[in-house]
């Protein structure tokens, strides 16, 4: 194993780099741990202590300390309120562990001049990843398995698999951590590992070998395919004052046009859903606009142009005009437009009514910060969004998910899908009446209310 370890750090040139490298404490990376130190090179140890499984999540954190204090090597260590975390940004823990250990690790390279980062994935680490990727909506890129290098998080390990880590570990005796939570089948990447990958072996006692040349080949063959994309995008891409511009007429003739859309449009946060909104688009001459979390795509009469939003943790939308259809994520899109003078009104909590002689554009749909307040419809004077918020019973994550309809002076309109301002109000000295609806192409009407992200909202 050394030499192949030594081997990928020098077709790597990295054997004169600083690497940080990310450390739990078990088998896996204290082997890593090991071979890094045989290799003499400069090295940091990073620790992530996510405190979901109590005093074995600070008895794991005290064992990395003690190891790197044992080798002389400087050790970084975190302590997460991961469980919290998940529940305000509405992940699953294990994603939420992911994006909180990966921009940790980021700041401390930075902070600390460390060159890499390095994580003790090995070749059964990607074979359950290829396999847990084939339960999801991905595509080829999907399945190209775990890569060696990708920006600054190198993977030296991938060339070897468990049973030759083990066997590593019981020779040098090593020491390491167990986690007991690699025995619950509850996490899918558990239930492969223990159940499905010994019955593929049972039909084939070298399917691991086999998965990895089958990934080796879509791995090269993505290339293909992305070099094939990509020079078929530029094609029809143009930069009109640094906003990148399809002419629709010339790409409506590709094929599959929804494969070449999302690998054009995927870059900048666009997601399936909204390409497959996008499509029928391409054939009308209105004028649509789609949001992503990064950027803004709107569609013309004849071009597709991209621009960025100032924001990109919490994006603001803005309404800009009567007769707008706003497309925000996965289906979810708003109708802005004048009443009809025989209309009549829809009780639903997604719907909102206003005076539409008191509005003014652009309207502006953000989230709501302490101290915001509003005049709630039905109420009595003025009230904090967070007294209101409290009345509701509303939990911590559908506060997080709260979304508001804003005039152009700054004052709340509506609390979306909760409960309108009474000062822009429809009343009997009403000429003209703003109408808005909230819809989502993929719920059906009894899962309308869940588009705002909460659970239980009240009119």
């Amino acid at each position: 194993m050394n030499i192949r370890f030594s081997n990928y750090l020098k077709d790597n040139s990295l054997s004169k780099q600083k690497i940080l490298l990310a450390v739990s404490g078990g088998v896996d990376s204290m082997v890593m741990l090991h071979l890094f130190l045989q290799s003499g090179m400069k090295i940091g140890a990073a620790h992530c202590n996510f405190q979901l499984r109590g005093q074995d999540s600070l008895e794991d954190e005290n064992f990395v300390l003690s190891q790197a204090s044992k080798y002389g090597i400087k050790s970084h260590v975190i302590r997460f309120e991961t469980d919290d975390y998940a529940k305000k940004a509405g992940l699953s823990i294990q994603m939420a562990a992911r994006e909180l250990r990966y921009n940790w690790f980021e700041q401390i390279r930075k902070e600390n001049n460390y060159d890499f980062i390095a994580t003790a994935h090995h070749s059964d680490d990607m074979i359950e990843t290829f396999l847990l990727n084939l339960l999801r909506k991905t595509g080829i890129s999907g399945l190209h398995g775990i890569k060696d290098r990708s920006g600054n998080i190198i993977r030296p390990m991938l060339f070897t698999n468990k049973e030759e880590i083990m066997e590593y570990a019981d020779k040098h005796d090593i020491k390491y951590r167990e986690d007991v939570s690699n025995t619950d089948d509850y996490y899918k990447r558990n239930y492969i590992r223990h159940h499905i990958i010994p019955e593929f072996k049972k039909l084939n006692p070298h399917f691991a070998a086999t998965l990895l040349d089958s990934i080796d080949i879509l791995s090269k063959q993505e290339i293909v395919y992305k070099e094939h994309i990509y020079n078929t995008i530029q094609s029809f891409l143009t930069i009109e004052n640094n906003v990148p511009t399809i002419e629709i007429e010339k790409i409506k003739n590709l094929q599959p046009l929804d494969i070449y859309l999302f690998e054009f449009l995927s870059p900048f946060g666009f997601n399936h859903a909204q390409i497959n909104d996008l499509i029928p688009c391409l054939y009308t001459t209105e004028e649509k606009v789609f949001i992503s979390q990064t950027n803004r795509l709107l569609k013309t009469r004849h071009t597709l142009k991209i621009t960025t939003l100032h924001s990109t943790a919490s994006p603001s939308f803005f309404i800009t005009s009567l007769d707008t259809n706003l497309f925000l994520s996965a289906g979810i899109h708003i109708n802005v437009e004048e009443a009809c003078n025989d209309f009549s009104f829809e009780k639903d909590t997604f719907t909102a009514y206003f005076d539409l002689d008191k509005i003014s554009f652009p309207l502006q749909i953000c989230t709501w910060q302490n101290g915001d307040f509003f005049y709630p419809f039905g109420g009595k004077g003025k009230k904090k969004l967070s007294d209101f918020f409290s009345e509701l019973k509303l939990s911590s994550v559908e506060k997080q998910n709260v979304r508001l309809l804003c005039n152009s002076n700054g004052d709340i309109l509506w609390v979306i899908g909760i409960r309108s301002d009474n000062r822009y109000k429809v009343s009997i000295s009403t000429h003209k009446i703003l109408k808005l609806k909230f819809l989502n192409s993929s719920c059906t009407n009894s899962e309308q209310r869940k588009i705002n992200g909460t659970s239980s909202l009240r009119t």
